[in-house]
């Protein structure tokens, strides 16, 4: 009977030592997330400027699950059911809050805790929505927060910078194995939006028409930073030009800023874009919002920086900037 009751006991010390051993396994596994074929971590990141910070300061330890594929807009992005399963996977999800992206917020509200969901929105001070100009009908293109505040805060490097630190903080919190590479990459990236940063500075600090106007409302922090009023004009968009009162209005405002350039985001029509700075007695022009990169322009070497330095030399043309 000894003998029974000891291998008894023997059989349960052992079944609780490997439940336990399993146990710790599993929660190493879920905190550290790294991939044993790869060594890599698996992180998610809501659309393309974050993706880009999430690239530039993981490096080669990063495999990045971008949740907005390349060249689509990032507001409407329906998740699949095949990223929702990466995504519980992932070691971490950095995102934009407040309404941005409502499908992603929706699934990082039901992440496992093993997930560590990450607001960069949270690491920058928000700008108010700017008003359509006066006197134009209809609305204008650009997206607004659930608190009513401009979302399009990549816009400005500073805030690249801010929200850079925040990605670099939590990742080395997350993984301090690779904390000296991440802080190293960063320093490296937030270099380069230093530079782009000063040459916004320099570029954009006189110019004859500090004024841009703009079909889509979504340069509001890079005109803040450049001491330029953003002016948006209603009722821009693919399917209606604007009403005869507007264009009115828009031509009144153009004579009297002395504007000669009107800009379009990329996605509108080349001509219906041209009818209408014919219209005012302007020229048409783009400016790139970066809300997402087209596959093609991404293997081209297409970035955040090489961009906006396109946006700049733009928008010093067509406000004249000397």
């Amino acid at each position: 009977m000894v003998l029974i009751i000891d291998n008894l006991s023997f059989v349960n010390r052992f079944f609780a030592l490997a439940s336990l051993v399993i146990a710790l396994s599993a929660c190493a596994g879920s905190s550290s997330q790294v991939d044993a074929k790869n060594g890599q971590i698996t992180v998610a990141a809501s659309f393309y400027p974050i993706e880009e910070i999430v690239h530039r300061v993981g490096s080669s330890h990063v495999n990045v699950l971008d949740l907005t594929p390349a060249g689509q807009g990032a507001h409407d992005v329906q998740l699949t059911a095949k990223q929702l399963n990466a995504l519980t996977h992932a070691s971490a999800v950095f995102y934009l809050s407040d309404g941005f992206q409502p499908d992603v917020e929706k699934a990082v509200a039901s992440l496992p805790h093993s997930v560590a969901a990450v607001d960069v929105l949270q690491s920058v001070s928000l700008l108010d929505v700017v008003a359509q100009l006066d006197g134009t009908e209809g609305t204008t293109d650009g997206e607004v927060l659930a608190s009513g505040k401009d979302p399009h805060v990549w816009l400005d490097p500073a805030n690249m910078i801010a929200m850079t630190t925040a990605v670099t903080d939590s990742l080395s919190q997350l993984h301090p194995e690779f904390e000296s590479d991440f802080r190293q990459a960063a320093q490296s990236y937030i270099a380069e939006l230093q530079t782009l940063g000063t040459e916004i500075d320099t570029k954009l600090s006189t110019c004859e028409s500090p004024v841009l106007v703009t079909s889509h409302r979504a340069f509001a922090y890079l005109a803040k930073r450049a001491n330029i009023r953003q002016v948006a004009i209603a009722g821009v968009n693919p399917d209606a030009e604007p009403s005869t009162k507007s264009l009115e209005a828009i031509t009144a405002f153009a004579v009297t800023h002395k504007v000669s350039t009107i800009f379009f985001e990329t996605l509108l029509p080349a001509d219906l874009a041209k009818t209408l700075a014919d219209k005012v007695g302007a020229t048409a022009d783009l400016l790139d919002p970066i809300e997402g990169i087209s596959s093609e322009d991404l293997a081209a070497g297409a970035s955040y920086v090489s961009i906006q330095r396109d946006n700049l030399t733009r928008l010093a043309k067509g406000l004249r900037c000397s």
